[in-house]
């Protein structure tokens, strides 16, 4: 029968991006709300963006080094901070998370509504014009720029408020008697994790093109002290086994 395909509670733990998900037919809530005709999951995207986030975490230690910024020291991971923050018993306003989440959110909503990318792309124009580029050059410039914003766009609300599930959570122990890969606080945090993953290879392919500009390097380090503070205060979030995604 048609219901045996699907997958029970696979839509509670996705990114909410129907379009380059693998699971649609097997999603009870794609099908329900399904109002455009099938598409096929763009895997390349998604490859290239994983791949980008390795190399960006170097290129990001890179830069920061040549800027004397100590990424440690603004993460400060000392061991009162880990102890402290595991148990996730702050006001949510007064952990880090929420504070770079929200901070994110902010700056990266002011980046994407600057003239940032109207000015490269006429630069691009200009440069392909002089000959300085060939156009083909410019055209897969112009490309990673588009699929890089909307993968950026996509998750900038999305970590924002994953991070304040996360922490809100945190606040009970409703999910302590369930297996650790059924713990619904556990698969929160995963999908924030993803996103951010996600976000920083995004940044990372924009950085690329754009290398002059500071404002990027200080959001992908944000991203990435969300990233590390995410694993410092809930460790066995990798565990969660998301219904689909994570079966092997």
């Amino acid at each position: 029968m048609k219901d045996d395909l699907f997958i029970s509670g696979i839509y509670n733990w996705c990114d909410r991006w129907c379009e380059r998900c693998s699971f649609t037919s097997r999603c009870r809530v794609f099908e329900k709300e399904e109002t455009r005709k099938k598409n096929n999951p763009d895997q390349d995207v998604w490859e290239a963006i994983s791949d980008n986030f390795k190399e960006t975490l170097e290129l990001l230690q890179k830069n920061a080094e040549e800027l004397g910024i100590d990424l440690e020291m603004v993460l400060e991971e000392n061991e009162t901070d880990k102890i402290e923050s595991i148990t996730l018993d702050q006001n949510d306003s007064e952990n880090p998370l929420t504070k770079w989440s929200d901070e994110y959110l902010d700056e990266g909503r002011a980046w994407l509504e600057s003239d940032t990318t109207k000015d490269y792309l006429l630069q691009l124009q200009e440069f392909a014009t002089l000959g300085a580029i060939t156009y083909v050059e410019a055209e897969n410039s112009v490309k990673d720029l588009e699929e890089s914003l909307e993968v950026i766009q996509w998750y900038l609300f999305f970590i924002a408020v994953k991070i304040h599930r996360v922490l809100a959570d945190g606040r009970d122990d409703f999910w302590k008697d369930y297996p650790i890969e059924e713990r619904g606080n556990l698969g929160t945090a995963k999908i924030a994790s993803i996103a951010i993953e996600r976000s920083i290879g995004a940044w990372g392919i924009i950085f690329k093109l754009m290398p002059d500009d500071d404002r990027i390097l200080g959001l992908l380090a944000k991203l990435d002290k969300m990233r590390k503070k995410l694993k410092i205060d809930i460790p066995d979030y990798p565990k969660f086994i998301r219904p689909g995604f994570d079966w092997k």
